[in-house]
């Protein structure tokens, strides 16, 4: 199982977290969880989504452990000294600072929002699969994508 999931679990804690370090540390909590979960998993249903689920949870426990540890340890000032996200002028090509600034408009989207945009862009899922992995209605994914294109829209045009 952790060989044919553990790319896209480490895909989508990349997206979520936007970390290298704390996308491995999550990958890793989810098989461990998985492990010790794997007595009560219903193996009728798909081995796929029960791990994407575990790993959406545990990229916004990540995310929210990291914000208060983060407030915790920078002062008001701090915040002005805090490095720009955006490409620098010298990399690669267009095409690669066009990817970074979808990367980084999708990291800004509130938790609902980007949650759901990884698990259907980046990771292919359908709506239903969405709904079944973040335990919330179908009608509720699809409202949430549409907000959360409008918002990547925006994001992006102010970019521009």
């Amino acid at each position: 199982m952790v060989h044919e999931h553990q790319d896209e679990v480490f895909g989508i804690a990349l997206r979520m977290l936007g970390d290298r370090d704390a996308a491995n540390d999550v990958t890793s909590i989810v098989f461990l969880k998985a492990y010790r979960a794997f007595g009560r998993y219903d193996q009728s249903r798909p081995a796929r989504h029960w791990l994407l689920r575990i790993a959406v949870n545990e990229c916004i426990s990540a995310g929210r452990a990291r914000t208060r540890e983060q407030a915790h340890r920078a002062g008001p000032d701090d915040a002005l000294s805090v490095a720009d996200r955006a490409p620098l002028p010298d990399e690669a090509t267009i095409a690669r600072e066009d990817r970074a600034r979808v990367r980084h408009a999708v990291a800004d989207l509130a938790e609902p929002y980007r949650t759901v945009t990884v698990l259907r862009y980046f990771s292919g899922l359908t709506i239903d699969e969405i709904a079944a992995v973040t335990g919330r209605p179908s009608s509720t994914i699809g409202v949430q994508l549409l907000r959360a294109r409008a918002l990547l829209r925006r994001s992006l045009e102010v970019t521009a």
